[in-house]
């Protein structure tokens, strides 16, 4: 990783058909069973999309998301909902998405400060699954569990809210009949140093066949006091802009 990085947020239906093309074309690098079609129909559901962009503005990184509104035994929530997270492979180690996420994270929570605001993320990778314990204290699922019990009805609620019949809450996996999107081979591959790592194991444990498109259901309240290092200073600074805006 060399280049300078920076990060945009913009809604989906302001991006030109160029920049979708490329944002696909990066897509379709890391992931098979991936059509034109269908990634446009996924982000015309987003409200908005995070680009990370190299220093000739080439993408080389993106994560969809959707803020949306859902309700869990009478208690009114905010989700925000992660789709697609692509970062190319001579690119990782980078955490500027996350910052971007964290602006989108705290804009949700400034839209409705009485509510508990929730991140719903499904992954089909262990990179992607990587980033809750790397900034969360408690999140689902754990391989150290002390997550409320409420949340694991939350995750089960919004996971059958979203994908129907697809969403298994004995597993808390989403299989679709066919793959609807699945990493190479290549990047499927875990590296030998990672094999160890408990988060990891854990994330395999609960999620064997990834490497065929099956998702994980996952699910962290977004917060200060759920948050640690990284996470919660960015997260901080996001939050003090969202309420006070630059002029």
């Amino acid at each position: 990783m060399t280049a300078a990085l920076s990060y945009q947020i913009c809604a989906p239906a302001t991006l030109p058909q160029a920049r979708r093309a490329e944002v696909f074309a990066l897509f379709q690098r890391c992931y098979d069973c991936v059509d034109f079609a269908s990634f446009e129909e996924d982000l015309r559901d987003k409200t908005s999309i995070i680009l990370l962009t190299d220093e000739q503005e080439q993408v080389v990184g993106f994560s969809t998301q959707k803020i949306y509104q859902s309700c869990v035994n009478g208690e009114p929530i905010r989700v925000l909902y992660s789709g697609d997270t692509v970062i190319a492979p001579e690119h990782w180690g980078t955490q500027l998405l996350v910052k971007g996420w964290c602006t989108v994270a705290a804009q949700a929570m400034h839209a409705a400060p009485k509510m508990r605001t929730f991140w719903f993320l499904i992954s089909k990778g262990c990179r992607t699954y990587l980033y809750l314990p790397l900034f969360f204290r408690t999140f689902l699922p754990s391989a150290i569990d002390q997550t409320p019990v409420d949340q694991r009805k939350l995750l089960d609620h919004l996971g059958a809210e979203k994908f129907g019949t697809y969403y298994d809450a004995a597993t808390g996996l989403i299989r679709f009949p066919q793959s609807r999107g699945q990493l190479t081979p290549e990047l499927a591959t875990i590296p030998l140093g990672r094999r160890d790592d408990p988060h990891v194991q854990h994330f395999l444990h609960c999620n064997p066949h990834f490497a065929d498109g099956v998702e994980l259901a996952c699910l962290a309240e977004i917060s200060l006091e759920n948050t640690h290092g990284l996470g919660r200073r960015w997260l901080a600074r996001a939050m003090d802009s969202a309420t006070h805006p630059a002029s």
